[in-house]
């Protein structure tokens, strides 16, 4: 009798305790597959890219004008860049470089797109894909947010129209700081940013 008991007891203990076992495992297997299936379909996603809206890309075009050669690409981009950089402690742009009048172009997504998709329209001879710098490297960055190496970027595309073509010896191109770049916004946009 002590036996049956014993047996039953036995019995009872292990059956909660199989199931236990049984559904654990069967969980984490099923977390895991379900794990990996996620991992995969986030290697075959493409990361999104921007794309400007209608109204973006007609006051683009309306602010910054056609881009018909490379020499106006790499005028309205270093124009853009005045919104995030000072060159000489100045809000301009050098003199011999200023032969053309300044326009102010707002460091916006919607502007950096329609610069962006000027490109692939345009013939290319100043600047090359090899070189350190390209042009779609550099609107890539600035669309998505990136400026950390506007300083340099801008003194890459001033070598670009600066004589002797390809160096830039001008006045120290700096970033500004947040605070100044939000007055300059203000003062040539009439806009908090």
């Amino acid at each position: 009798m002590k036996k049956n008991i014993a047996l039953s007891i036995a019995g009872l203990v292990t059956v909660p305790v199989g199931v236990y076992f049984a559904f654990t495992f069967s969980d984490d297997e099923m977390s895991t597959d379900k794990r990996n299936e996620d991992a995969s379909s986030l290697e075959i996603a493409a990361p999104i890219k921007y794309i400007a809206t209608n109204k973006e890309r007609v006051t683009a075009e309306r602010d910054i004008g056609e881009i018909s050669d490379e020499l106006t690409l790499i005028m309205r981009m270093i124009e853009m860049s005045l919104q995030k950089v000072d060159i000489g402690g100045e809000n301009d742009i050098p003199l011999e470089i200023a032969e053309d009048s300044i326009q102010r172009i707002q460091m916006t997504k919607g502007n950096i797109f329609y610069l962006q998709q000027q490109v692939d329209s345009i013939e290319i001879s100043r600047n090359t894909k090899s070189s350190t710098y390209s042009y779609e490297s550099i609107l890539d960055r600035w669309l998505d947010g990136n400026f950390d190496n506007i300083a340099d970027e801008t003194e890459f595309l001033l070598s670009l129209v600066s004589k002797p073509y390809g160096m830039y010896e001008g006045e120290e191109v700096t970033q500004k700081s947040r605070i100044e770049e939000q007055e300059y916004i203000q003062h040539y946009f009439g806009e908090s940013n």
